[in-house]
């Protein structure tokens, strides 16, 4: 989805499925006390969600940077700080697998979701070199079985496509969301500590196929990056057709997609 879409889009369609679900989820983590000084680094702030309620849950000393890929999203996280508060408050555009910062420059690394375009265990080795000693990480991340149901629909279109490359693409696709047991050795391949992983299982409802296919929150995390293997345009617009066609036959009174959420909590040493 064009990033200026989804940022229109976002706040009508995204946040009350995915922000408001599990900024809460990752917060139930969120330290009680800070240093007098210190500073934050949030991972893919999106509007702001997660944003707003670090700085109310923190004293005026602590110092946030928070990031985002998508300058549109920035704007409307900006707009959100209240205006005494802005001065602690820094955002910058960078993507959460590759950030500019120096070394051991953050006491906390926090993010409400890792963005499903990049590589959890690129983010991880990223938060590990950013962290202070006893620097602590507290990361939401979609796990193995998510997006479950609009995986399997878009599988069995590619195979009666015949479009076996793609079909291996995707299943090399999938692979990157970990499941429970495989993101606790990503966070100790990385150099994290002391690390625990919760879960928490959501389902969001469509009432139909075409519904499902157009949501932004459904192409910003899972279908855009699976429809982009196909690279034939026209290809392409048939197999989304075909993806309309299964979901309707198979789920005639509508649609629900499963969303297995992890909060990834580690130390760095």
């Amino acid at each position: 989805m064009d990033p200026r879409k989804l940022a229109r889009l976002y706040e009508q369609e995204v946040l009350p499925e995915w922000d408001e679900r599990f900024a809460p989820f990752v917060l139930e983590a969120f330290p009680e006390s800070f240093a007098s000084r210190c500073t934050l680094l949030e991972l893919g702030c999106l509007t702001g969600r997660l944003t707003t309620e670090i700085i109310r849950r923190t004293p005026p000393t602590v110092r946030l940077i928070a990031v985002e890929d998508v300058r549109d999203l920035l704007e409307k996280a900006r707009r959100k700080i209240p205006e005494e508060d802005r001065r602690r408050v820094f955002f910058k555009k960078e993507t959460p697998d590759r950030l500019s910062f120096a070394d051991a420059t953050f006491d906390g690394v926090i993010s409400a979701c890792i963005p499903p375009a990049c590589r959890l265990d690129e983010v991880l080795a990223e938060t590990c070199r950013l962290l202070v000693h006893d620097g602590f990480a507290l990361l939401g991340t979609p796990l193995k079985g998510s997006f479950q149901e609009v995986l399997d629909v878009y599988r069995e279109v590619l195979e009666k496509e015949d479009l076996v490359a793609v079909q291996e693409e995707l299943d090399a696709h999938c692979r990157r969301l970990p499941d429970r047991l495989e993101a606790g050795r990503m966070l100790s391949r990385a150099g994290l500590v002391e690390g625990r992983i919760h879960l928490r299982q959501e389902v969001v409802r469509y009432p139909d196929g075409l519904a499902l296919v157009g949501s932004a929150l459904i192409r910003a995390h899972c279908l855009d990056a699976c429809l982009a293997l196909v690279r034939d345009r026209g290809w392409r617009e048939g197999v989304l057709a075909g993806m309309i066609r299964a979901l309707d036959t198979y789920f005639p009174d509508g649609i629900e997609v499963t969303v297995v959420m992890g909060r990834l909590e580690a130390t760095k040493p």
